[in-house]
């Protein structure tokens, strides 16, 4: 009996030694089980733990985070409240006793989860609490629901909540009512699982806007920027139209904080309701400069200078150069007239001159663009551009468009339309991990519009992106086509289809995919399939690794796609997070195709 008690005693004080050590040793990974929900990813943003890598710790400065038996206790409430608000009430979390490695004095953590059944919303209902304007509360009722996050059938979440309050707030505020209040009340069932909710709605009186107060201004007139508003003194007072102007004015580009605030008083509830601009200026004058390297255009550099406010209003101009690999120089002169048939339109005026070395071909060219750009709302534009350019192209040995002429340079003009329109929900802008990009062009060269050559370009890109818990699965689908209108079919060199490189199909250098001349540089051709699978996931600190799938050819005759001739490529990379994008490094290597060795790519920005 004694020597059981003494060996518990013992056993009790190693315990309280080893909890002891464990305080100071680092939290190297944290871990759950049982989370089918929620993300991992979104429970360690919300936790006090934090984990770090061993290598994270080597090239960061960050103090690694230590084990301490009360941020345990707090990370187990907090766990807990993050599924009940998220709509698991009868949730349950707890820890696994810690891996302790005494020998590296690290600890890795790991808790346990059982989520239990969701609460799920059974009912939605709107009430008036007043009604003096006799409301149509079916029809609101009717276009409020179809927009609502919590519907019938969908998992309670108290965020999805406070935003359907603020929803239904600013349905009425776009209809006058700028005091309006909303409250609600749930009618759970804990048994079933289920809640109802009950939005009371308190409109308040109807209100006009009255005057408005411009300040903050100092080289852009107060009458221009009160022709950007969306809204008149007197008019009904609409909060939709509030923003409409904030919005107008951000895309003058002339400013870098706009403030458009209604001055209510919840206590008098007056009308009408004056409202508060504030601007501040953005710099009339800004100069960017930045140099790169990536392993197709090598060392690259460029200097951009804009002048905003150019002969008053919100016309600019801007100077652009710059030089790589690929392009010696490139030297643009563009000014900007906004608001070109309303607020939604802007036309430019573009000369530029140019040089291009790619791999198969170089050229130099100089000439003018004329953009006429329509953006319909923040998701879709659409650009229409008249172009006229001189171009200069060296001929190459062994190309078969130059087989009976003994000229080192082959001079030509090219003029025509370029319509071009994009549409795109993919967010964040430099790594999207969701929505579609869809961009697509077509080129009207010649016939009307002279030129030496008549032909046409069409092409189509189309990319989802979709988040499975912790991973992104991004697709690409490109694909055009060109048909000539001359006898001899010709389509000048920078105009034809290309395919490998850093942004195409990765287990072939740039250009290198499709038809060759003589002298094995690419040819390029008038019909091009591109399909990219690119799986991102992330590692640790601002690391994450992708892993790729991709395929594609080009072929010489118009509208012709031999699906058995594309090639395939396989490989992976790594990315690193900067405030300019991604910095990756990819590795592709060409399957099936046993004669070609891998490439290797350092680039800014995702592939795609």
């Amino acid at each position: 009996m004694l020597r059981r008690l003494l060996f518990l005693i013992f056993v009790f004080l190693g315990c309280i030694v080893q909890m002891q050590g464990q305080e100071n040793y680092e939290i190297r990974k944290i871990s759950f089980k049982g989370d089918k929900s929620l993300e991992e990813s979104f429970l360690l943003e919300r936790m006090a733990l934090k984990e770090v890598s061993g290598f994270q710790k080597l090239i960061t400065s960050d103090e690694p985070p230590l084990y301490n038996k009360e941020l345990i206790e707090l990370d187990l409430e907090r766990l807990k409240k993050i599924y009940q608000r998220e709509g698991f009430i009868d949730v349950t979390v707890s820890a696994e006793p810690p891996d302790v490695n005494d020998k590296k004095q690290i600890v890795k953590l790991k808790f346990i989860i059982e989520e239990g059944e969701p609460v799920q919303v059974d009912s939605v209902y709107l009430i008036m609490v007043e009604n003096k304007q006799q409301i149509n509360v079916d029809s609101l009722k009717e276009k409020a629901i179809k927009k609502l996050q919590l519907k019938e059938g969908k998992r309670f979440r108290d965020e999805a909540l406070q935003e359907d309050v603020a929803y239904v707030e600013n349905i009425f505020r776009d209809l006058g009512h700028a005091y309006v209040s909303v409250s609600y009340e749930l009618g759970l069932k804990p048994n079933k699982k289920t809640t109802s909710i009950r939005y009371k709605i308190t409109p308040g009186p109807v209100c006009n806007f009255g005057e408005t107060t411009v300040a903050g201004n100092k080289h852009v007139s107060e009458t221009f920027i009160r022709k950007q508003f969306e809204y008149e003194e007197g008019e009904l007072y609409n909060k939709s139209l509030l923003t409409e102007t904030r919005q107008s004015l951000y895309h003058l580009q002339l400013f870098r904080v706009v403030s458009v605030l209604p001055q209510k008083d919840p206590q008098t509830r007056q009308s009408p309701i004056p409202v508060k601009l504030y601007v501040e200026e953005a710099p009339r004058v800004d100069t960017k400069f930045g140099v790169g390297y990536g392993t197709e255009d090598k060392f690259r550099t460029f200097v951009d200078f804009s002048y905003l406010g150019f002969f008053g209003t919100a016309r600019r101009i801007n100077l652009y150069a710059k030089h790589s690999a690929l392009e010696p120089y490139y030297i643009s002169l563009k000014w900007t007239q906004p608001q070109i048939l309303n607020k939604n339109g802007s036309v430019s005026l573009n000369p530029f001159i140019s040089s291009n070395s790619e791999p198969g071909y170089n050229t130099r060219t100089y000439g003018v663009n004329v953009p006429l750009t329509y953006n319909f709302n923040s998701r879709l534009n659409s650009t229409l551009t008249y172009y006229l350019e001189n171009v200069e192209q060296e001929i190459e040995a062994g190309d078969p468009d130059f087989e009976d002429t003994e000229s080192e340079k082959f001079p030509y003009n090219k003029s025509g339309m370029l319509l071009s329109t994009v549409f795109s929900t993919a967010r964040p802008k430099f790594s999207p991990e969701s929505g579609v990009s869809m961009s697509f062009g077509f080129k009207f060269n010649g016939y009307v519009f002279g030129g030496d050559f008549s032909y046409t370009r069409l092409w189509g890109d189309i990319r989802t992106y979709q988040k499975i818990g912790d991973w992104i699965l991004a697709l690409r689908v490109m694909a055009g086509g060109i048909n000539s209108s001359n006898e001899n079919g010709f389509i000048p060199v920078e105009d034809r289809f290309y395919s490998g490189g850093s942004n195409s199909i990765r287990g072939w250098n740039r250009s290198e995919l499709g038809p060759r001349r003589e002298s094995g540089s690419p040819l390029g051709g008038k019909s091009i399939i591109e399909t990219n699978i690119e799986l991102r996931y992330p590692l640790f600190w601002r690391i994450s690794g992708v892993a790729f799938f991709e395929g594609g050819n080009v072929w010489t005759g118009s509208y012709q796609y031999k699906l058995n001739d594309l090639g395939y490529a396989a490989g992976g990379g790594i990315r690193v997070e900067t405030p300019i994008g991604p910095v990756r490094f990819d590795v592709g290597l060409p399957v099936w195709n046993q004669k070609r060795s891998p490439q290797f790519f350092i680039s800014v920005g995702q592939a795609f």
